[in-house]
């Protein structure tokens, strides 16, 4: 049932990506039983990310503001003269004078608000925050994924070492069906896929194995970011690279240079060799 407000409240969060790890995880099962709750988190998705592609982004700087503000003319008010005039001080005809300067005043700063939403709106749309790296969210949920992987009952949703399982697996549950090489016969054998959520997109997870460690391949959209390279965030070694217009993301508690061999051997496998 999703008609209850708490239900409602929680999804609105995972939606959103404000749910922690294990609540993530609670939820992921939640929808895997109820087809109602999926239609609805879907729903809210699809909103969130309208909304965010409308609204615009970070402030605009304060040097902007200044200019935009000076080529319509307007300024602020000093404090004294907009509290004077607001009850009819001692210039401009009195209350409605004053009201009628306050109500000029309001649509020019409405106009220069308006105005500055603008052009960050048309910053965002001309691709001027693509150029930043990747940004500490996509880091940070590509290793919860891992995280929760390790803490579920198995690292996968779905369990095979054939990668012509694996790979058609993730058609219809993302956009993206990343090859996966079989590297048994080098010591890392496939085990399995799952699908994470990294910006409020699912995207696929090839899952490997080392001995008694677990490795975790995401693969999302490429983005314009530093050369690939190697990361340790809590205990895990986080290797990144790109391949055409994706971008592999390869998390493990393996020592670097294990996982360096394991990137290396994958990178060779799928036609780049590292």
């Amino acid at each position: 049932m999703t008609d209850d407000d708490e239900t409602l409240l929680l999804l609105s969060a995972y939606a959103d990506g404000e749910l922690s790890p294990g609540e993530v995880l609670a939820m992921e099962r939640r929808l895997a039983a109820e087809p109602g709750a999926r239609v609805a988190a879907e729903r809210l998705r699809t909103l969130s990310t309208a909304l965010r592609e409308t609204l615009a982004g970070p402030p605009a700087p304060e040097a902007l503001r200044a200019r935009v503000i000076q080529a319509i003319g307007f300024a602020d008010p000093p404090p004294e003269h907009a509290s004077e005039g607001a009850w009819g001080g001692r210039s401009g005809g009195g209350w409605h004078g004053s009201w009628r300067g306050s109500w000029r005043g309001s649509w020019q700063a409405l106009a220069a608000t308006l105005l500055l939403g603008l052009v960050g709106g048309a910053a965002l749309g001309s691709g001027a925050y693509r150029d930043r790296p990747e940004t500490p969210a996509t880091i940070e949920a590509v290793l919860a994924g891992h995280l929760r992987g390790l803490a579920a009952p198995q690292p996968f949703d779905i369990a095979s070492s054939d990668r012509h399982v694996v790979k058609p697996w993730f058609n219809g549950r993302t956009t993206i069906a990343p090859d996966a090489p079989d590297l048994a016969d080098q010591g890392f054998p496939l085990i399995g896929g799952r699908v994470d959520i990294v910006t409020h997109t699912p995207v696929p997870t090839l899952v490997y194995r080392r001995d008694r460690h677990v490795i975790s391949v995401t693969v999302v959209p490429a983005a314009d970011s530093p050369p690939a390279g190697e990361a340790r965030r809590d205990g895990s070694t986080i290797e990144r690279w790109s391949l055409g217009d994706l971008t592999y993301w390869a998390v493990s508690d393996l020592n670097a240079r294990d996982l360096r061999g394991f990137v290396d051997l994958y990178r060779s496998r799928t036609g780049r060799p590292g």
